[in-house]
């Protein structure tokens, strides 16, 4: 009986595979000399509904604008884009398009009714709003990540963006990273307690965005993996399931390995550096975890 003959790929075959593998594993980098830095304008416009007003005041008083131009300065990018807040006839809505990123005046008018009148969750009515807002401006600028400089992505877009700015909001001083991150997470919170009570239809189901809880979630397992001391109530008070929680250290671990592969090359170290030495918010001092009570890193949460 003749030996079974050992299997051999084509040269076709090795071809493809060896392709399909350059593809996968290499990113190549826009040229250095298409990217630079302080790549970020602003407008203001004027708001159509004069209900607005008020909110497109506020919005100039406290820069916020001007904050967010010098804070994504370090970002290297080949062209232009600018920050935008505008009124969108109605729609609650943010949107990074035609090299914008654009966040309706309905959007903060949104926030704003959703806000805590007194103290809830640890946060002030101040630190409610100021997380929703940082992070909508960090998501779309995530959109713009990804588009304006070719990042590669598995799954949903929306995802992607959600997990960038999620990150972003963890790499603040931890006072700031933890009032941003559940300032964020409590409008989260508040949309997925209005949609406990029924069933999701399905025309949700099949938008590119994922339901109020489910990224309510991802962002509590994101900072939960981060800094599970920092972060350790939103497991001991039931917020996040322990099931998700476990895992999470290693959900937070491929999220930074992911932007520092794809995305750290196109930011400016040095720049980062100044902008990490100031103060970006005027957040009451709260005591933090003590160190001695961290977990052994070594071992898997």
């Amino acid at each position: 009986m003749k030996p079974a003959a050992r299997y051999r790929p084509s040269f076709m075959m090795a071809l493809v595979f060896g392709l399909f593998v350059t593809a996968a594993t290499a990113h190549d980098l826009l040229p250095a000399a298409s990217l630079k830095t302080h790549q970020f304008d602003y407008v203001y416009e004027e708001p159509k509904n004069p209900a607005h007003k008020p909110i497109y005041d506020a919005l100039k008083e406290i820069q916020i604008l001007e904050k967010l131009q010098e804070f994504l300065s370090p970002l290297r990018f080949p062209s232009k884009v600018t920050l935008k807040v505008r009124g969108c006839d109605g729609v609650i809505n943010a949107t990074f398009w035609d090299d914008a990123i654009q966040v309706c005046y309905e959007y903060f008018e949104y926030v704003l009714k959703q806000a805590p009148k007194s103290e809830k969750m640890g946060l002030t009515r101040r630190e409610a709003l100021i997380g929703p807002t940082i992070d909508v401006f960090l998501h779309e600028t995530g959109h713009a990540v990804l588009e304006v400089l070719e990042i590669p992505f598995f799954g949903r877009e929306e995802d992607a963006a959600d997990y960038f700015a999620s990150y972003i909001l963890l790499q603040f001083p931890k006072h700031d990273a933890r009032r941003l991150i559940l300032g964020a997470s409590f409008l989260a919170g508040k949309e997925a307690a209005e949609e406990q009570g029924k069933a999701p239809e399905l025309r949700l189901l099949a938008d590119t965005h994922g339901l109020p809880a489910q990224r309510l979630y991802a962002r509590l397992c994101m900072a939960y993996g981060f800094d599970p001391v920092l972060f350790a109530d939103v497991v001991s008070l039931g917020y996040l399931p322990q099931n998700r929680a476990k895992n999470c250290r290693y959900e937070y671990q491929t999220n930074e390995h992911a932007f520092n592969s794809l995305v750290k090359p196109y930011i400016d170290q040095e720049l980062v550096k100044e902008i990490r030495s100031k103060k970006w918010f005027q957040f009451e001092p709260r005591p933090v975890p003590h160190e001695s009570e961290r977990p052994d890193d070594g071992k898997k949460q």
